[in-house]
């Protein structure tokens, strides 16, 4: 690399340097570590005070236990996407 390019990356970033961003397979968020959280619902009451109970999707998943704010979230935001019905030749 010229030093021409190498002054217009830098201009380019502002003069910022170092890592990027992170490669698409790395995990978004954290792992939960309330104790239960995300465990199936198996009898009435939740193996920890304070979680919430999720359903599954209409395509038959299990309800799960999820402590409540985020995990809950992600829970029911993936059940209203796996019951969103598939058009023909999709890919699965």
């Amino acid at each position: 690399m010229s030093e021409t390019q190498r002054q217009a990356r830098l201009a380019w970033n502002k003069g910022l340097t170092g890592k990027g961003r992170l490669p698409a397979a790395a995990t978004p968020f954290e792992v939960c570590a309330a104790d239960g959280c995300g465990t199936p619902v198996v009898g009435a009451l939740p193996p920890a005070a304070g979680l919430v109970q999720v359903r599954g999707a209409a395509d038959g998943a299990a309800a799960h236990w999820y402590c409540p704010g985020r995990c809950t979230v992600l829970a029911r935001t993936r059940a209203e996407i796996r019951a969103i019905p598939r058009r023909p030749g999709g890919d699965r």
